[in-house]
């Protein structure tokens, strides 16, 4: 039976430059941190994230909550947010209806008038140009969230390819280190099967097995330290004894070395 691929995960640091990137002082660089916020902690699919409407957010409790409809296979389920990346949501929500855009569609465009583009064919993008009307509230592409990843990403220089999906799976391992219940990250991530869930534990396995590599050894390190300890003693020994008895001490390991 073929080994199952492990998912591709960012490091902390390696999220970290993704989210530093987008301009929050503009309407499309906050939209592009609340979203990518969404994805990174609440695990959403783009698929979910681009459908996911204002009314399914929500506060009750000091918590910002998703209700997540209709999800991979039919399947419902809440996804809360940590107060950090709410915070950034909720300043994405005002921000919204400042510029007049109704309920609708939470990550939605944002920009008014047409939008001339090269049209795609089967093997790319053809000379013949194409228009498309740009409305604002118009739900995102996730053609667009897809193409946003991989740019901030390499702009960010991270040689791994990285797309929504691997933000999912970084949730979905940050959780699982945190929690340690694969049951908790199962529902979180509306999974149907716990066995899909498991992949994550081998890639904490695997970050341990790193980790194991850079845990030194101890009998080595005494060793070394003892080693120079001796060797602090010696020359302290060497620097208190004339300088003739110093140069016949030098000269009679020569010989021993010779």
């Amino acid at each position: 039976m073929a080994k199952r691929r492990l998912p591709t995960v960012l490091t902390d640091e390696e999220l970290a430059a993704i989210l530093r990137l987008p301009n929050v002082q503009t309407p499309s660089g906050l939209r592009n941190k609340a979203m990518l916020k969404t994805m990174a902690y609440g695990g959403l699919r783009v698929s979910e994230v681009v459908a996911l409407p204002t009314k399914d957010t929500r506060r009750e409790n000091g918590r910002v909550s998703l209700d997540i409809r209709n999800g991979k296979g039919g399947k419902d389920r809440t996804v809360p947010l940590p107060d950090h990346a709410a915070e950034t949501l909720e300043m994405w929500l005002s921000g919204r209806k400042q510029l007049g855009i109704s309920n609708g569609h939470v990550f939605c465009t944002i920009a008014k008038g047409r939008n001339i583009h090269p049209k795609s064919t089967s093997v790319g993008l053809g000379d013949e140009k194409t228009e498309t009307e740009l409305t604002p509230g118009t739900p995102l592409n996730p053609r667009y969230v897809r193409a946003l990843v991989t740019r901030l990403a390499a702009k960010a220089d991270i040689e791994k390819q990285v797309t929504p999906h691997v933000l999912r799976h970084t949730a979905a391992t940050r959780m699982l280190k945190a929690a340690g219940d694969v049951r908790r990250v199962q529902e979180f991530l509306g999974h149907a099967n716990v066995g899909t869930t498991q992949i994550y534990t081998h890639v904490l396995a695997e970050d341990v097995a790193e980790a194991v590599d850079l845990v030194g050894d101890v009998e080595a390190e005494a060793q070394s330290e003892e080693r120079t300890a001796a060797d602090d003693l010696a020359q302290q020994v060497l620097a208190a004894l004339p300088e003739e008895v110093r140069a016949a001490i030098r000269r009679a390991a020569g010989a021993e070395i010779g």
